[in-house]
């Protein structure tokens, strides 16, 4: 890996694929192809599923089913306008990631960065394949049904309770392949975007990690112990120096990246707790059969990754944060210059207030904010469960 950015190189593909990104002065077929591409797949797509859900039998079996897909829908479309809205800044995160404070020059900063990348491309696999067993049980796992079993078949995401019988099974091969088509395209934008966020996150943290060893191995050689007091102070004043405006970059780094993931983390994290308890809502109200049950076990693992790997990377940033403070003090501070005890001094007052990731400055990104949310769903899943059982009793 020449460049660390090229970690992303996956999602470069799919978001060409997906009308999202492209040459920074794109063609007018470019354009052309995004705009068609995103009406067919997002805009279409959505009045869809608004008709359906406000057309939909006000029934718990019937709801949850449309209200599962159409809020998942509605967090994918927010994450799609973050890409267009933020582009600016994004390609601002992709020139920090590849300057030359954030290239990896040393043995030990090597390794965490490979460490970092390992992670991240072993993540996007987890998540694609849990996300195409989820969209294959959906979509191709009825269809097999239907053809060895002679079961009838129904659409993939919602019923289309706004059009008449007739023209729902008159046209019922386009509306199945259309549907198809729509929550496949949600599904890879939904994981090429949710690794992408992670990414950004994850890289802040391989950074802070390879800033804390430096500070750690902030000492003098044994050819270095043998020239002059001043020429040791001037070296290591030098080197202090640079960690020091390493560490800015670092704070602007995040300082994007919370800019960019603001709202896309407040919609995210604000909705998770009715996708996931809908979803589990559904697990335990759907028939049960086999697709079904392997379609929402998949689902619900992919909705509560979503939130569970950003919560962990935010915790992990705020970590390593305060790790630096005890760093700054493993170096070879007590023989140093005044010059170089007050700065870092100063440096060490500045690294006491952690950087956080929030949503609206509302959510903290952090295993807090997702062990309250799994909190909240399970209450709002065992409240309903229990006006099930008011109701039939």
């Amino acid at each position: 890996m020449t460049r660390i950015t090229d970690v992303f190189s996956l999602n470069f593909i799919f978001w060409k694929f997906l009308g999202l990104w492209g040459k920074s002065a794109p063609s007018k077929y470019n354009m052309a192809y995004t705009v068609f591409y995103l009406f067919a797949s997002l805009f279409v797509y959505d009045i869809f599923l608004t008709l359906n859900l406000i057309h939909t039998p006000r029934k718990l079996e019937t709801l949850v089913r449309e209200t599962m897909f159409y809020f998942n829908h509605l967090v994918a479309v927010t994450k799609i306008l973050m890409m267009f809205i933020m582009r600016k800044k994004i390609l601002v995160i992709f020139d920090l990631l590849d300057c030359e404070e954030f290239k990896p020059n040393d043995e030990n900063s090597q390794e965490i960065m490979k460490r970092k990348t390992d992670f991240y491309y072993i993540y996007w696999r987890i998540v694609a394949v849990t996300s195409n067993l989820s969209c294959f049980m959906l979509v191709i796992g009825p269809l097999i049904k239907m053809l060895i079993w002679k079961i009838e078949l129904g659409l993939p995401v919602c019923k289309f309770y706004f059009m008449s019988d007739e023209l729902r099974n008159k046209y019922f091969v386009i509306w199945y392949i259309y549907q198809s088509f729509g929550i496949y395209n949600q599904m890879v934008n939904n994981l090429n975007l949710d690794t992408f966020n992670c990414g950004m996150l994850w890289m802040a943290v391989g950074q802070l990690q390879i800033l804390k060893t430096k500070f750690v191995n902030l000492k003098l050689n044994d050819f270095e112990n043998g020239l002059d007091l001043k020429s040791r102070d001037d070296m290591q004043i030098e080197r202090l120096r640079k960690y020091l405006t390493h560490y800015e970059i670092i704070l602007k780094y995040c300082a994007i990246v919370q800019d960019i993931l603001n709202i896309t983390i407040f919609v995210q994290l604000g909705m998770s707790s009715i996708v996931i308890c809908v979803g589990l809502c559904g697990f335990v109200a759907m028939p049960s059969n086999t697709e079904t049950a392997i379609f929402m076990f998949s689902y619900l693992t992919t909705m509560t990754m979503q939130i569970f790997v950003p919560s962990w990377m935010g915790t992990q940033i705020s970590f390593e944060c305060g790790e630096l403070m005890s760093a700054a003090y493993s170096c070879e501070w007590i023989p140093r210059s005044k010059l170089f005890k007050r700065s870092l001094i100063l440096f060490v007052e500045r690294a006491k207030t952690p950087v956080r990731i929030t949503g609206l400055k509302i959510f903290t990104l952090s295993l807090d904010t997702f062990t309250s949310i799994m909190k909240t769903t399970y209450s709002f899943f065992t409240l309903i469960r229990q006006l099930q059982v008011d109701e039939v009793n």
